[in-house]
């Protein structure tokens, strides 16, 4: 599995605009080109109420368009245990269409298994083990999603994860480290001042371990915008990691060959570089492209 990280401030509103449409672009780019299997995950670290709504918006509207089932849930403060995720597969069985029905069906597995925890006493009822331990849920939970996903994979999109409850916050600890053999994207938003010192520790402890197959490296969405690329000179950036040449580019996104090449100079400039292979591969080691 792997981890995105998309960092953002409170700033101006038309900078935080050009930051969320270069994170957009990151995270389509992220979407095309890998399709691995496992969680991926994409820690967004946004002050703005409406700034992580709109992120995610345009994520689902992105994952949509790759024909991905899109899973969304919002945390909300003195939440049941597994509140977060509760809301997200509540929220998915209200539209079937995106699921096949052997999908659905593992959705609807979840959903029940969620709405059991309102029950005090439900996981001796439901899974014969005291409450207190909640590995079997975590397996439990994690196959369903193999299930549910198929191959194509499922976009899991959590917002205000900084009102998360100790149980999802463990839940969520499992996916990272233990998650499904599908592919799994797992967009966690959340206010980083206030989000809890657990799920901050769970973000961190992962991003340490990156070098871990288990959990795989980090991929940080939304640092272009410190290396002062623009929209389009970002988007001539993931199309060049591609290896297309400048005219197929070009046709690509609708632009002559010679705007390419001011826009192939703009990224050797900018990142201090020569030539196309050594950007795109500065432009990784950068965490620019996936």
């Amino acid at each position: 599995m792997s981890i995105a990280v998309h960092g953002s401030v409170e700033t101006r509103p038309d900078l935080a605009r050009a930051q969320h449409e270069v994170a957009s672009d990151l995270f389509a780019s992220l979407l095309a080109s890998d399709d691995r299997p496992g969680v991926r995950v994409v820690p967004v670290a946004e002050r703005s109420d409406l700034g992580r709504t709109r992120l995610l918006d345009a994520y689902a509207l992105l994952a949509g368009g790759n024909d991905l089932p899109v899973v969304r849930g919002r945390a909300v403060e003195g939440a049941q245990p597994y509140g977060l995720f509760a809301d997200a597969f509540e929220h998915a069985t209200g539209n079937p269409e995106v699921f096949t029905e052997l999908e659905q069906d593992a959705n609807l597995l979840l959903r029940g298994l969620f709405r059991s925890l309102r029950t005090p006493g439900w996981a001796s009822e439901a899974l014969g083990v005291p409450d207190a331990e909640h590995h079997r849920l975590h397996r439990a939970v994690t196959a369903t999603l193999d299930a549910m996903s198929g191959p194509a994979g499922t976009v899991l999109l959590l917002d205000d994860a900084h009102h998360v409850d100790q149980a999802s916050i463990g839940l969520l600890d499992h996916l990272v480290r233990r998650g499904p053999r599908t592919p799994i994207l797992l967009v966690v938003a959340h206010d980083p001042l206030r989000s809890p010192a657990a799920l901050t520790a769970v973000l961190a402890e992962a991003e340490r371990h990156r070098a871990d197959e288990r959990i795989a490296p980090v991929v940080r969405l939304g640092d272009a915008s410190r290396h002062r690329l623009t929209q389009r000179e970002f988007t001539v950036l993931a199309v060049l990691a591609e290896g297309l040449t400048a005219d197929a580019i070009a046709r690509r996104l609708d632009i002559s060959p010679r705007t390419v090449h001011r826009h192939l100079q703009h990224l050797y400039r900018k990142l201090g570089t020569a030539d196309r292979l050594a950007t795109v591969l500065h432009a990784k080691s950068l965490g620019l492209l996936p």
